[in-house]
């Protein structure tokens, strides 16, 4: 059972692949403008973040947030690159 939960990393595996499958759905409502616009906001929070958990949380609880905001932010950009490929695709169509 547990090699299932790989070490601890399965909370920072499924948040990744939460955000990028809210990105993509996200990506299928609205425009380009809209989503563009929702990733550059979403990855200003999680380099904000990012830099919190360095300079002010520190030690070992600071890199827990931070690469719990890493995962957010990759979520976010994979999500939004599918999207926008998704989008291209259906207006090939």
């Amino acid at each position: 059972m547990d090699a299932l939960m790989l070490d601890g990393w399965t909370p920072l595996l499924l948040l990744g692949l939460f955000f990028a499958f809210m990105m993509f759905f996200i990506a299928r409502k609205v425009s380009k403008n809209v989503l563009f616009l929702t990733s550059a906001i979403m990855s200003l929070l999680c380099i904000g973040l990012i830099l919190f958990s360095i300079f002010v949380v520190g030690g070992w609880e600071g890199m827990g947030l931070g690469f719990f905001a890493f995962t957010i932010f990759i979520g976010v950009w994979i999500g939004t690159i599918f999207g926008i490929i998704y989008q291209i695709y259906q207006n090939t169509k």
